[in-house]
C-alpha cells in the first residue's frame, strides 16, 4: 500500500475525540425523540469529520481540510443548531462576524502553524469555527428571526462575501501559502499549489454558493413582501 493511500485505513480512535462522540450519542438517546434525527445526523457528522479518514486525509491535503471546514459549518453546525433548539444566544449578525473570523483564522499561516504544531492549537480552532457556526445556524433558525427578512438575508450574505474573498485568496495566490503542506501533497501527484487553488475553488463551490442562494432567496421575499407593501 503506497503512502497516499494509507489514509483510507487511518481511522483516529483518540479516547477524547470517541468519548465527546459517545457523550453526544448518550445525550441524543435520552433527549427528546421529536429531535432525535437531528442529533443523531451531528453524531454521524462528528463521527465523520474526527474518527473517520477524511481527518487523516485533512492532514495531508489543504482541499480536503477545506472540505472537512465546510462540513463543520454547513452541515455539522446546522444539525447541532436543530438538535438542540434551546442552546442559543444573541443574533445571527454577530455570529455571522465571529464565524467568518473564526473560518479565516484557519488561514492566516501563523495561525495554521499553531493548529498544525499544537493539537490544542488544533482543537481551539476547530471549536472556535464550530461554536460560532453553530450559534449563527442557532439564531438564524430562531422563529423570532423568521420575523425579520433583512437579517435572514443580510446574515448568510455576509459569511458569502468573507467566502468569497479567501477562496479568491486561495486561488489566486502566485505561490503556496502554507509550508506544512510543501511535501504532503507530493504524497498524492500534485503540487501544493494546485492543492490550494482546489481548496479555494472548494470554498467557493461548496460554501459561498450556497450562502449566496441562502441569501437570495430571502432576498427575493423581501422584495416581493415591499412590492406587495407598495401595491396595497
Amino acid at each position: 500500500m503506497s503512502s497516499a493511500d494509507r489514509w483510507l485505513t487511518s481511522w483516529n480512535l483518540d479516547p477524547v475525540v470517541l468519548g465527546a462522540i459517545g457523550v453526544a450519542l448518550v445525550l441524543t438517546m435520552r433527549g427528546d425523540p421529536r429531535l432525535r434525527r437531528q442529533r443523531l445526523a451531528g453524531c454521524g457528522l462528528m463521527g465523520l469529520l474526527w474518527v473517520s479518514p477524511l481527518c487523516a486525509a485533512s492532514a495531508s491535503l489543504l482541499s480536503v481540510r477545506m472540505a472537512h471546514h465546510m462540513i463543520t459549518m454547513l452541515l455539522l453546525a446546522p444539525a447541532l443548531a436543530l438538535g438542540w433548539p434551546k442552546v442559543r444566544i444573541g443574533d445571527p449578525i454577530g455570529w455571522a462576524v465571529l464565524a467568518a473570523l473564526a473560518l479565516t483564522a484557519w488561514f492566516v499561516p501563523a495561525a495554521y502553524s499553531f493548529a498544525w504544531d499544537w493539537t490544542a492549537g488544533y482543537w481551539l480552532l476547530q471549536l472556535a469555527m464550530l461554536g460560532t457556526a453553530w450559534q449563527f445556524w442557532a439564531t438564524w433558525f430562531d422563529p423570532a428571526t423568521q420575523t425579520k427578512p433583512l437579517v435572514m438575508t443580510a446574515a448568510p450574505a455576509l459569511l458569502a462575501m468573507v467566502m468569497g474573498f479567501v477562496g479568491a485568496l486561495l486561488t489566486f495566490a502566485p505561490r503556496p501559502l502554507f509550508a506544512e503542506h510543501i511535501f504532503t501533497t507530493v504524497l498524492f501527484d500534485v503540487s501544493p499549489l494546485w492543492d490550494q487553488q482546489l481548496a479555494g475553488l472548494v470554498m467557493w463551490t461548496t460554501g459561498m454558493v450556497p450562502m449566496v442562494l441562502l441569501a437570495f432567496v430571502h432576498l427575493r421575499s423581501v422584495a416581493i413582501a415591499s412590492a406587495a407593501g407598495a401595491r396595497g
